[in-house]
C-alpha cells in the first residue's frame, strides 16, 4: 500500500475542481525564507501577477497561508478572520476558511469519526463565498476575481462530494467550477490563478475517464498535455496559488507519471522555500516511498524525527504515525524486519492518536516483520489487533490473510509497493 501524497493526504488549498481529487487549498507563493521565531510567518513577495485582493488582504491572504501549510490551522483562521472583518463583501476570506475546514479533515481522514460539524462549517463558508459572488455580478464588480472565487467555491465543493463518492454532485459543482474559471481567465488573461483549476480538470478528465463516467457520459473532454502546461503556468506566474500548483505536479509527476526525479526536484523547491516547514519534508518522504528509493526515504524519516524532537511542530504531531510506518516500510522493503519491527512498535507507543489509521498499519506490518522472523505467535497476534481496529485500506483484509498464512518478504514487498 503506497502512502497517498500531498494530493490526499493534505488536499490542496485552491481551485480545484470536482475531478481533482485534491481541493482546494493553498495560496501564494511562499515566503523564500519563514522566521524561525514564534511571530507569525512573513508574507510572500508580491509576483508580477496584476491578481490583488488589496494590500490588507494581500498580505493576510499570504500570512494566513504560510501558517496553513504549517499545519498551524488556528493562526491561520485568524489571518482569514481578519479579512472578512474588514471587508465583508470581499469572497477571499470565506473561501479561505472553507479550504481550511478541508485541511482540517484532510489531516483524519484515516480516522472514522462523525465529521458533521466540519461539514456544516465548510459548506457555510463554501456557500457564503458563492452568495457573495453572486452579489457582486450584479454589481458587476472585480469580474474577474468573482468569477475566480466563485468557481473556486463550486470546485472545492465538487471535491467534498467526490471524496463521499457522490459523483452527480461532485459533476455538477466541479464542472459549475470549471466554466466559472472560463470566465474568469476570458475577464483576465493574466489572472494566473485560475488556470490551475482549468489544469486540474483538463488533466483528470482525460486521464480518468475509466474510474468517473460521468465526464465521459456528457462529452466533457479534458487535455492531459494542456492540464500540465495550465498548471505549470499557474506555478510560474500565480499569485496566490502558485506553491498549490507545485503540490499538485508533485502528485501527479508522481502517482500518475511515475516522472520520480522530476517530482523529487519539486519537493526541493518546496524545501527551499520554507526550509523548517515538517510538512513539505512529510511530502518528500512519502515522494520517495514511491519511488522505492528505500535507504534514502529512511534516512530522511530518521532526521525528521531528529528535527522534530528538537523543535516540536504542534501541526505535524498528528502525522508522527505516518513517519515511523514509512521507515519501518523502508526496512522491510530492504529485507531488514528486525529492524522494521522497531519502527513499528515506534509508531504504535510515540503517538497521541492511536485511532489513526497508519497506527492500524504499524500493527499489520509488524506482524508481517514478525512472520519474516519466524516469530508467528507474534505475527498473529498484531493481526488479530488489526482486525479489532477499524478497516482502513483493506487493513482487514490482509490481517486476515496473515492469520491464514504467514507472510513472507515476497508477499511483504508486494503489498509495499502496491498502488
Amino acid at each position: 500500500m503506497l502512502r497517498p501524497l500531498f494530493f490526499f493526504l493534505v488536499p490542496i488549498f485552491s481551485v480545484t475542481v470536482c475531478f481533482a481529487g485534491g481541493v482546494v487549498k493553498d495560496t501564494a507563493p511562499m515566503p523564500d525564507v519563514l522566521q524561525e521565531s514564534a511571530a507569525a510567518p512573513a508574507p510572500a513577495a508580491v509576483s508580477t501577477s496584476v491578481f490583488s485582493l488589496g494590500a490588507m488582504a494581500d498580505e493576510k491572504y499570504d500570512r494566513g497561508i504560510a501558517l496553513m501549510y504549517r499545519l498551524e490551522f488556528d493562526k491561520a483562521e485568524e489571518q482569514f478572520r481578519e479579512i472578512i472583518k474588514v471587508d465583508t463583501a470581499n469572497p477571499a476570506g470565506y473561501f479561505a476558511l472553507a479550504a481550511l475546514s478541508w485541511w482540517r479533515y484532510s489531516q483524519n481522514f484515516d480516522v472514522q469519526a462523525d465529521f458533521k460539524d466540519l461539514e456544516l462549517e465548510f459548506m457555510r463558508n463554501a456557500d457564503t463565498t458563492i452568495k457573495v459572488c453572486e452579489e457582486r455580478l450584479k454589481k458587476k464588480q472585480a469580474l474577474d476575481q468573482t468569477y475566480f472565487f466563485m468557481g473556486s467555491a463550486y470546485g472545492l465543493k465538487g471535491r467534498w462530494y467526490a471524496v463521499q463518492r457522490r459523483w452527480f454532485k461532485a459533476y455538477v459543482n466541479g464542472n459549475k467550477g470549471r466554466k466559472l474559471l472560463g470566465k474568469a481567465v476570458k475577464e483576465n488573461p493574466e489572472l494566473y490563478d485560475a488556470y490551475l483549476g482549468l489544469g486540474i480538470f483538463d488533466y483528470f478528465a482525460d486521464t480518468l475517464p475509466g474510474a468517473l463516467k460521468i465526464p465521459a457520459l456528457l462529452f466533457v473532454r479534458g487535455d492531459r498535455v494542456r492540464g500540465i502546461s495550465e498548471v505549470k503556468l499557474a506555478q510560474d506566474k500565480g499569485r496566490f496559488f502558485s506553491l498549490e500548483a507545485r503540490l499538485f505536479l508533485v502528485e501527479i509527476l508522481t502517482r500518475h507519471e511515475k516522472n520520480y526525479t522530476a517530482a523529487l526536484e519539486e519537493t526541493e523547491k518546496l524545501k527551499a522555500g520554507d526550509p523548517s516547514n515538517l510538512f513539505f519534508r512529510l511530502g518528500e518522504i512519502l515522494t520517495l516511498i514511491h519511488a522505492q528509493d528505500w535507504q534514502r526515504a529512511l534516512d530522511e524519516c530518521g532526521k525528521f524525527l531528529a528535527d522534530y524532537r528538537n523543535k516540536p511542530s504542534p501541526g505535524i504531531t498528528q502525522q508522527l504515525s505516518l513517519i515511523y510506518l514509512s521507515a519501518g516500510d523502508s526496512c522491510l522493503a530492504l529485507n531488514k524486519p528486525k529492524e522494521a519491527a522497531v519502527w513499528y512498535t515506534g509508531g504504535i507507543a510515540d503517538t497521541n492518536f492511536p485511532k489513526k489509521g497508519w497506527i492500524t498499519y504499524c500493527y499489520l506490518r509488524r506482524g508481517q516483520a514478525m512472520d519474516m522472523l519466524g516469530k508467528r505467535a507474534e505475527a498473529v497476534m498484531d493481526y488479530k489487533t488489526v482486525l479489532a481496529r477499524d478497516n482502513f485500506w483493506d487493513s482487514g483484509e490482509y490481517a486476515e490473510d496473515g492469520i491464514s498464512k504467514a507472510v513472507d518478504f515476497k508477499e511483504a514487498y508486494r503489498q509495499l509497493i502496491e498502488d
